[in-house]
């Protein structure tokens, strides 16, 4: 990907898209599979572990993996928008403590391009969709897998004009790393944000943040 001076890092799952790929897997499973989601809620296990147990649990062949992905709904226009931020200089950095199996391929379907750094995972004929730990990555940390306050850390300190977008409680700390016009939050994230009197840009579709950052035009 061209280097540009500017980096927009966002989260994936209902961010970029409607629905979290989890609570899809979810409604393909019995009630006792949310029992994870549930403990990290509280504390007990991390969000890597509970993730990575309800994926465990899917039985699907690649169509129904395909048609899990279709559920996620991508809204349109997602390529514009992506386009639009390449021309005024921005690069999309992905930052999800989900799985690069389904990221990379809803991107390559949307025709979107971008750096990912995600947690490694194959289907596994009869496991379930197997989620690693991204051991390798610079930014690897247990809780999450991606450590996304690492990853907007490194964009500051490399000097990049950076903007974050996140929905969920990973998205907390990295924001905050973030002056207030380069903060984008919905969900869960930006419920947090106004509880903390911590000013925000909110977003319905991912597609606001690609207009205001390219001063209206996407």
């Amino acid at each position: 990907m061209e280097r540009n001076n500017k980096i927009l890092i966002s989260d994936f799952d209902g961010t970029m898209t409607e629905r979290d790929f989890f609570r899809i897997a979810l409604s393909r499973l019995p009630p006792a599979a949310a029992a994870p989601w549930e403990r990290y809620e509280q504390g007990q296990i991390s969000h890597f572990d509970a993730l990575a147990e309800i994926f465990s649990g899917l039985r699907v062949d690649q169509q129904e993996f395909e048609a899990m992905l279709e559920e996620m709904l991508v809204e349109e226009g997602l390529a514009e928008a992506c386009n639009c931020l390449q021309r005024e200089g921005w690069s999309l950095v992905i930052a999800s403590a989900g799985c690069s199996l389904y990221i990379e391929r809803i991107l390559s379907r949307a025709s979107v391009k971008a750096v990912v750094h995600a947690n490694p995972g194959e289907l596994v004929p009869g496991g379930g969709l197997v989620m690693k730990a991204p051991l390798q990555s610079p930014f690897f940390t247990a809780a999450t897998g991606i450590d996304k306050v690492a990853v907007v850390r490194h964009h500051l300190e490399q000097g990049f004009d950076s903007a974050f977008a996140g929905d969920g409680r990973p998205d907390l700390a990295p924001a905050l790393l973030l002056p207030p016009g380069r903060r984008f939050a919905r969900g869960w994230l930006a419920e947090e944000l106004e509880r903390r009197r911590e000013p925000f840009v909110r977003f319905e579709r991912w597609r606001d943040i690609a207009r205001c950052l390219c001063g209206g035009t996407a």
